[in-house]
């Protein structure tokens, strides 16, 4: 588990804000988005701005492109918030990346005709490595979250949220590869290789990654531990022994009475109650070492890790 800065770090293609207040845009990468049109709006939380379309001829272009910086070994994260209102006649592209209209290589995203969420990547003209549509209206004029996450390989699997990011709304199997690019032409606002498909509503919090990833990785969990004195738990160096943080943040954890398992190879002991003012426990390190307040520690769980901060230990 990572934040969005140390996963942008790693495995990041861009990541947009829009927080210049108008004009062109400036990843937080540094790649340029030339815009034409457009103004910006209060962001999708209220700080900050998102951009704004008209749906006749504002668009945000990417004048660097992504081709080749994401290779089918690696996959593909698009996480982005929207907000529309609008249900036109035609098809809507939020974000797309085709090659040309002709051929259409690549992916697109957008709201179709009745109000409904819908994807589609190909590898060829009509030849769809998957292609969703969601049951759902989400031109509701109320802020989506939306991850979609990708190996870019054939017969793998293909998540996708939208808002709820502990239950994909959609489990594809994608039947062809995407041939190792998101593709050169890659625009916010209406199709890619066309001047086709404009979209009216509010873009924000673009981030690009080149790696299949999962909601979970992006979580950071704290929790609060109080300790009595001469109270001692070993982090056990055996892999095989972990803790099995609950996935909600600490307030709520606490208010609802949430515990902190210890997992033995062996045998499970009881779990470690944190709505107790104190614990019979002192969290140290594999060499004894007492972890103090606002220290971290790493925990193995099955392939995935999982960190907690002190922010009480005495």
């Amino acid at each position: 588990m990572a934040t969005t800065e140390q996963l942008m770090t790693l495995y990041g293609v861009e990541w947009y804000d829009f927080d210049e207040g108008g004009g062109n845009t400036t990843g937080k990468l540094g790649s340029i988005g030339t815009v034409t049109g457009t103004n910006r709006v209060a962001g999708w939380n209220g700080e900050g701005y998102a951009m704004n379309f008209n749906g006749t001829s504002d668009v945000m272009t990417q004048t660097l492109g992504f081709d080749a910086q994401i290779p089918s070994s690696g996959g593909v994260t698009i996480r982005f918030k929207f907000k529309c209102n609008t249900v036109k006649a035609s098809d809507m592209y939020m974000l797309a990346t085709l090659n040309a209209y002709a051929t259409q290589k690549g992916m697109s995203i957008g709201i179709i005709l009745n109000g409904k969420f819908h994807i589609a990547w190909t590898n060829a003209g009509a030849k769809y490595c998957f292609q969703y549509v969601s049951d759902k209206v989400y031109a509701d004029d109320k802020w989506h979250d939306v991850f979609v996450s990708w190996d870019g390989l054939a017969n793998s699997l293909v998540r996708i949220y939208i808002d709820d990011m502990n239950t994909p709304v959609a489990v594809l199997r994608a039947q062809f590869d995407n041939v190792g690019h998101l593709y050169p032409n890659f625009n916010l606002g209406r199709s890619a290789g066309a001047t086709t498909g404009w979209y009216t509503g509010q873009i924000d919090d673009v981030q690009i990654y080149s790696k299949a990833l999962s909601p979970s990785d992006f979580e950071q969990k704290r929790i609060v531990v109080k300790t009595t004195d001469n109270k001692n738990l070993v982090l056990s160096p055996n892999t095989a022994r972990v803790k099995e943080i609950p996935n909600t943040v600490e307030y709520m954890m606490l208010a609802q009475g949430g515990v902190v398992k210890e997992i033995d190879s062996a045998v499970d002991s009881q779990p470690i109650d944190f709505t107790k003012p104190t614990t019979e426990y002192e969290l140290v390190t594999n060499d004894k070492t007492p972890l103090g307040k606002g220290r971290m520690f790493t925990i193995p769980i099955s392939g995935d890790f999982k960190t907690a901060m002190i922010e009480d230990n005495y």
